[in-house]
């Protein structure tokens, strides 16, 4: 792949927090991070969106493109999100919004594929021809990567809908899946109806466990159990040489790694083990991800 030297605008708006700046490749020249305020709705999420790419095009009109990357099910050719089950949003004509605004080359796209596609060109998941980038934030859901080629279907990669009998429901109206377990929102939740004191994100219910809290030490490690069988479910089918954990939850690094491996490393027998890595670019990699897809749209 060619080197990217253009300053393109990257925006990755997820459900939690819009993640933005100036890039050009893998630098982040610029960068802002701002709520996505989801709870008042998503005309509100919405036009905080395109609020961040209006002021980032004011503060940067050398910017040549600007990228664009959501959750849920996403129209890429069209430039529409289509649906996201976190954010309430149906049917959004995102490029068409945001080329009337700034007036530049719009590249619109799947937050984790971007992630996925940013890892596999500057991250952990150069060299390799079969990998799984895997985001744990709000939601969960993944980038396959098999042999060489990003997989592109709409509706592929949601593992955070695996259904691990939790019996809790979920955003997507169906009850047991993974989300309802491992992501940040639900760690914090959990931990909270079961302890009757205080969370506001799972960090903090890390900390409690890393200093005694038996409950939050609990609720972290059936979180982690519950991935680690999702993961072991992915690698007998598609045998990935290398899972690359992103997203905010990624930020635990050991406390998230260690856990799975030891899951792994229990029940695999012929299967081929994949490395366990932490996404090299962090929770940056969706939104340098969108600056590699604005770079193609000028191309």
């Amino acid at each position: 792949m060619e080197e990217i030297i253009d300053l393109v605008i990257a925006i990755d708006a997820g459900g939690t927090e819009i993640k933005a700046g100036l890039v050009q490749g893998a630098e982040i020249i610029d960068f802002a991070r701002r709520p996505t305020e989801r709870e008042m709705g998503p005309d509100h999420a919405r036009d905080r969106i395109l609020a961040v790419a209006r002021d980032l095009h004011e503060l940067h009109p050398e910017a040549r493109a600007l990228g664009l990357v959501v959750p849920g099910v996403v129209d890429s050719l069209n430039g529409i999100a289509v649906y996201s089950e976190n954010l309430l949003w149906r049917d959004i004509p995102f490029k068409q919004l945001l080329s009337e605004m700034t007036g530049l080359p719009i590249a619109f796209g799947h937050d984790v594929r971007a992630g996925g596609l940013a890892e596999s060109v500057y991250g952990s998941g150069v060299g390799y021809l079969n990998s799984l980038f895997l985001t744990i934030g709000t939601g969960i859901s993944g980038a396959m990567i098999l042999n060489g080629e990003m997989y592109q279907d709409v509706y592929s990669g949601e593992l955070g809908h695996f259904d691990v009998s939790s019996g809790v429901l979920c955003a997507c109206g169906a009850t047991g899946c993974l989300e309802t377990v491992s992501t940040g929102p639900s760690i914090a939740r959990t931990f909270r109806e079961r302890s009757g004191k205080e969370a506001k994100n799972s960090a903090e219910v890390l900390s409690m466990a890393k200093s005694g809290d038996h409950v939050a030490e609990v609720v972290w490690n059936e979180a982690m159990l519950a991935l680690a069988k999702a993961l072991m479910a992915y690698i007998n089918v598609l045998a990935p040489e290398i899972i690359i954990l992103g997203g905010g939850l990624s930020q635990a690094g050991d406390d998230m790694v260690i856990p799975i491996e030891k899951y792994l490393d229990s029940k695999i027998t012929f299967q081929r083990r994949p490395i366990i890595a932490i996404a090299e670019l962090g929770d940056r990699a969706g939104m340098i991800g969108a600056g590699v897809l604005a770079m193609q749209t000028k191309q």
